[in-house]
C-alpha cells in the first residue's frame, strides 16, 4: 500500500476488498460503509474516495463493485428525493 492510499485508508479496508476473491456486492458495500464511518472527517469522504480511485482504479479493477462505490462517493451524496423534498424545493422557488 502506498502512502496516498494509507492516508485515506489507514486500515486498508478498500485495498483488501479489491484483492479478495468472491465478495458479493453487499459485502463490498458493508466494507465501504465500515471505511466511511471510520473516517476521522466524514465530510472529507468524497475527497478521500477520489484519492483512493486515483490509486486503485486500473483496467483490472474497473468493473469491481468497490470501485463503483468509490465513484459514487466521489460524486457526493445523492440528492434526496421524495414527497417532502419536492415540497421543500417548491417552497424555495416561491421565496
Amino acid at each position: 500500500m502506498n502512502e496516498e492510499a494509507k492516508a485515506h485508508d489507514p486500515r486498508n479496508l478498500i485495498g483488501d476488498a479489491l484483492i479478495m476473491e468472491g465478495l458479493t456486492v453487499e459485502e463490498n458495500r458493508s466494507i465501504f460503509f465500515d471505511w466511511a464511518f471510520g473516517l476521522k472527517e466524514p465530510e472529507a469522504a468524497p475527497a478521500s474516495a477520489s484519492a483512493l480511485l486515483a490509486v486503485y482504479r486500473t483496467d483490472e479493477t474497473a468493473d469491481h463493485p468497490m470501485i463503483r462505490l468509490l465513484e459514487q462517493a466521489a460524486n457526493g451524496a445523492a440528492k434526496k428525493r421524495g414527497r417532502t423534498n419536492r415540497r421543500r424545493e417548491a417552497a424555495k422557488r416561491w421565496d
